[in-house]
């Protein structure tokens, strides 16, 4: 089997696991896509969202395989989120996280990355089942995307 090809295998089998029902009603699982620039990328992935550490405190891993430039790219985020007290249903959050980078290029190669990331977005619907979020993050380091914006849609 290829390499390449082992690596949509577990990414489909990490997906999978994602989206089965959380064991527990206090962890919450997820969608995400979007596209990264540098390299230019169209991601797809998956998220769990916990219940919060402290207050408005949140932490949320996800994973995302990324497609484009020339490269196949797999991101592992362990992310922080606070999110800000707001009136409505709309709440802006803030944070940052790390992610592990892999890199597989069509020219041959490989190389497994650690960087860091910031992070802005706003989360909205949190009344309904299946609340929305829209963030940009900014990699701090050489060895992730210089950005990522993504769109996704957790189910409680």
């Amino acid at each position: 089997m290829r390499f390449q090809s082992r690596f949509y295998l577990v990414l489909t089998a990490a997906i999978l696991l994602l989206l089965a029902p959380a064991a527990r009603a206090d962890v919450s699982t997820g969608l995400r896509g979007g596209i990264s620039v540098n390299p230019d990328q169209f991601l797809f992935g998956g998220q769990l969202e916990f219940a919060p550490i402290a207050k408005q405190l949140y932490v949320v891993p996800s994973g995302e395989a990324g497609f484009g430039d020339h490269l196949f790219t797999l991101s592992f985020n362990g992310d922080l989120q606070y999110r800000f007290r707001a009136h409505s249903d709309i709440k802006p959050y803030a944070g940052g996280g790390l992610a592990l980078y892999f890199v597989d290029s069509d020219f041959g190669g490989n190389d497994t990355q650690m960087g860091v990331n910031v992070l802005g977005g706003i989360y909205f619907g949190r009344n309904s089942r299946k609340p929305m979020f829209i963030d940009a993050k900014l990699g701090l380091t050489d060895e992730v995307p210089d950005w990522k914006f993504v769109f996704g849609v957790t189910f409680h």
